[in-house]
């Protein structure tokens, strides 16, 4: 951080300052000027040092530079996460595609009803099953269950993802990362757009390219959410990959061919294979 004196702050003032930092252990860089005198403090700070700092007698500002997230930052880990398990890669070479399946008996959900394509039942060609429930089942035919719940009870993979509130800007999005990952190694950032004042939703690129500059957290977006309608799914997932994101969620109907979605944003079994391996093809042209 950066702490101003006041112009007419005398040196007592200004070595009470140094003093009160050096014994918390913060390095003081001393700049005078000819009306100001700057102290550059580097060392661990905290909301708190700052709070504190600006209560001290003929200080005039505090500004705090550094980075207010740190496990989550590329300063702290270069190299970018990569989550592996029985539901895919996230955040490695080829982009990660689950389905969250619509249309199957809730009750039954751990076995897959016999009208489901042979494709999901031998996995292909999607990595992972998705629900929003706190609870999934092991497997959907080949593929493993993931949740999206903020707060999920799966003792196989404890992923949690973060998905960014419609107001948040990317520093808060990390920022919620930052918490997350105090109590748990293994988080997900989950782009689930921003928000026009009539409900519609949009994909936030900039806040995807800001995020995949300032953290390695891998990055994936829940398309139905943003898209709200099938028509705007693929648009959405195609520019979620080329704007780098790592993965996305598709919503897929796997009940019986001849009746309609129970819910929106939701592609059938042919357009979800086939966007699939359009999203494949831009991820490879995106990495190169």
């Amino acid at each position: 951080m950066i702490v101003v004196m006041e112009s007419d702050a005398p040196e007592s003032a200004i070595e009470a300052v140094i003093a009160y930092l050096v014994q918390n252990n913060f390095d003081v860089h001393r700049s005078s000027g000819q009306t100001r005198t700057i102290l550059g403090v580097v060392g661990d700070v905290t909301e708190a040092d700052v709070a504190v700092v600006r209560e001290i007698d003929a200080v005039a500002e505090v500004v705090r530079v550094s980075e207010p997230y740190r496990l989550s930052s590329r300063r702290f880990r270069q190299r970018q996460t990569v989550v592996d398990g029985d539901f895919g890669s996230i955040g490695g070479e080829r982009p990660w595609i689950a389905i969250e399946p619509i249309g199957f008996p809730e009750a039954e959900a751990d076995q897959p009803p016999l009208s489901l394509p042979y494709a999901l039942a031998a996995g292909r060609p999607f990595d992972a099953a998705v629900s929003r429930a706190r609870t999934v089942p092991e497997s959907l035919g080949a593929l493993s269950w993931v949740t999206l719940h903020p707060n999920p009870q799966s003792p196989k993979w404890p992923i949690t993802f973060v998905a960014r509130e419609p107001s948040w800007g990317a520093n808060k999005w990390i920022g919620a990362a930052e918490r997350e990952l105090a109590r748990n190694s293994t988080v997900v950032l989950l782009e689930a757009g921003g928000e026009y004042p009539n409900g519609a939703r949009t994909l936030e690129v900039a806040a995807i390219a800001r995020a995949k500059l300032r953290t390695h957290l891998p990055i994936v977006v829940d398309v139905p959410t943003i898209a709200q309608r099938a028509r705007y799914c693929a648009a959405v997932a195609c520019a979620a990959i080329g704007a780098g994101a790592d993965g996305v969620v598709l919503r897929v109907w796997v009940g019986a061919a001849d009746a309609l979605p129970s819910q929106p944003a939701t592609l059938h079994w042919e357009d979800a294979v086939e966007l699939a391996g359009r999203l494949r093809a831009i991820g490879e042209a995106v990495r190169k």
